[in-house]
């Protein structure tokens, strides 16, 4: 079930994050950094191979959450980079692209439960 719900997460995040940096690339001026858009690729390129992979056999829980990690290093990168290189004004669809703190949280909350799941059989969330 958890594995199932991660790789739900991954379509989506990849496939919104795919969809805006292709916008941004194509039809606007963006004041974003190459080095920006280059993790955010690789990111994207990591998350296809992924649904790829599960399209031919199957993904492990460990490569979904070695996705989650990487996206929370690749944001924390583009987060700190942005801040100390770029004017104040960032629209919202490159905030799609560089990330914000919303998205570090919810990662570890993922890569968090995927440990849990990890060690024990069962995941729990909540009380009883």
């Amino acid at each position: 079930m958890l594995k199932s719900v991660l790789y739900y997460l991954l379509l989506v995040t990849t496939s919104i994050r795919l969809v805006d940096v292709v916008y941004l690339l194509a039809t606007t001026d963006s004041c974003l950094p190459g080095i920006v858009f280059a993790v955010t690729s690789a990111m994207i390129i990591y998350g296809v191979i992924l649904l790829v992979k599960r399209f031919i056999g199957s993904v492990r829980l460990s490569q979904l959450m070695m996705f989650y990690l990487i996206q929370i290093v690749a944001i924390a990168f583009n987060l700190i980079y942005v801040a100390f290189n770029l004017p104040v004004k960032v629209t919202l669809p490159e905030m799609l692209v560089v990330g914000t703190f919303l998205d570090i949280l919810i990662n570890c909350v993922i890569v968090y439960l995927c440990v849990k799941q990890r060690r024990s059989r069962f995941v729990t969330v909540g009380g009883l």
